[in-house]
């Protein structure tokens, strides 16, 4: 396998990290271009670490009807110009047939009408979730649509996480308090959406930027308004620092966020100031866990020496090579034949879902819908998924205990 970090600009040094030697004008390329370096590499990396993880298995055993899977992938930096310059050269250049997605929302909406209108090459996204992305211009023109998507979408994630207060836990005075980057702007739009869809108007709406360090003022607001809970979009900075708030307060109201803090690194970054908060997600890797799961979180462990930072990344990416490697499989390696075959998917057995009908179709580039999507609870370091029975909601601490929740501060009882 290759790995590149690869810079795009006057002042920029291309760096090659190969494992495995050159790739041959037989292997198969797969591109990837996320944040390999900064505040968002954590998530860019365990993308990275999840690929070749797969990619080292199906090479193992004879790779794609004899033809290795080889990864190239650049550091963008998490930075849309960088991102639309390497999805060129990753296309152009190295001839890659299919993408992982970036790990910001606003690189795949930058590079979406340029993949879609000449690029033409299949991207499959393990952590981007703004809307816009898989339902495209091309999509609603009911032309070819490169984009796909494993992970959480933006308006399915905000109806559940709103859904889940309001109508599996009873809550109908809902406070916001989302981050005003760009990411956080348009979760709170989705939330606004879905709680007037409810019949229902925000008891109060904040918001703090990047700079606040200390959210006294807006939990005070939102404690005098009366909130049964608060809804949030924003990542693990600025979560941590509002867990960290609250928990400086003593305020025990519900907080359900996105799934920006759906791994260990939230708790690493607000230990104990993170426990009862809520994230929706697609996967946890805390809990009973199938054998297969243990067998990637402990491939994952022995092989980087560390836990994985965002699960939900290493899974994804995982999973969408796999379907890659089924399509290719069947349908042959060219880009069109690769975009046509994922609509083409009955059923697969990934690690984020055992998916029992089709993963996507012609009108659906989401793979995970809302009936898919979790929701969990950080409980004593480990995020533990929230499950349902005739007593109400609960999470497995173990195999053997069950602690059920009180709904109206989301506490063990």
């Amino acid at each position: 396998m290759i790995h590149r970090r690869t810079g795009i600009g006057p002042v920029a040094v291309a760096a090659v990290l190969a494992t495995f030697g050159a790739a041959s004008a037989q292997d198969i390329k797969i591109g990837y271009s996320g944040a390999l370096s900064g505040p968002a590499s954590f998530t860019g990396l365990d993308i990275r670490r999840g690929a070749e993880i797969a990619i080292d298995e199906i090479n193992a055993k004879g790779g794609v009807k004899g033809r290795k899977l080889v990864l190239v992938s650049r550091d963008d930096e998490h930075n849309p110009v960088r991102t639309v310059a390497q999805y060129r050269e990753l296309v152009e250049r190295e001839r890659v047939v299919a993408m992982l997605g970036a790990t910001n929302s606003a690189s795949m909406l930058a590079v979406t009408p340029i993949v879609n209108d000449s690029l033409k090459v299949p991207v499959i996204c393990p952590a981007t979730d703004a809307t816009a992305i898989t339902e495209n211009d091309a999509a609603k023109a009911g032309q070819d649509n490169y984009l796909f998507r494993i992970g959480m979408y933006g308006t399915g994630q905000a109806n559940f996480i709103t859904d889940t207060m309001v109508k599996r836990f009873g809550h109908t005075k809902v406070a916001l308090l989302n981050w005003t980057g760009g990411w956080g702007v348009t979760g709170r739009t989705e939330l606004q959406r879905r709680l007037k869809e409810h019949g229902l108007t925000p008891v109060a709406d904040e918001t703090f930027d990047s700079n606040d360090t200390d959210m006294t003022p807006q939990i005070i607001k939102i404690k005098n308004a009366g909130a049964q809970s608060i809804l949030n979009y924003a990542l693990v900075r600025e979560n941590t620092l509002v867990a960290q708030t609250k928990q400086k307060l003593g305020d025990d109201t519900p907080y359900a966020s996105a799934w920006g803090i759906a791994g260990p690194a939230f708790w690493k970054a607000a230990g104990s100031a993170a426990e009862g908060i809520l994230s929706s997600t697609t996967i946890t890797i805390d809990g009973p866990q199938s054998p297969e799961r243990l067998a990637l979180i402990e491939t994952y462990r022995k092989r980087y020496n560390q836990d994985m930072d965002a699960p939900t990344s290493v899974f994804g990416a995982y999973d969408s090579i796999y379907l890659y490697k089924l399509v290719m499989e069947r349908d042959g390696t060219d880009p069109k034949a690769i975009r046509a075959g994922l609509e083409n998917v009955p059923e697969f057995k990934g690690l984020i879902k055992d998916f029992k009908r089709p993963v996507f179709t012609k009108q659906r580039h989401n793979a995970i819908t809302e009936e898919d999507m979790i929701m969990t609870r950080w409980t004593n370091g480990k995020m533990l998924e929230i499950k349902y029975d005739d007593k109400g909601p609960y999470v497995d601490i173990d195999e053997k205990t069950k602690k059920y929740l009180d709904k109206k501060n989301m506490a063990l009882m």
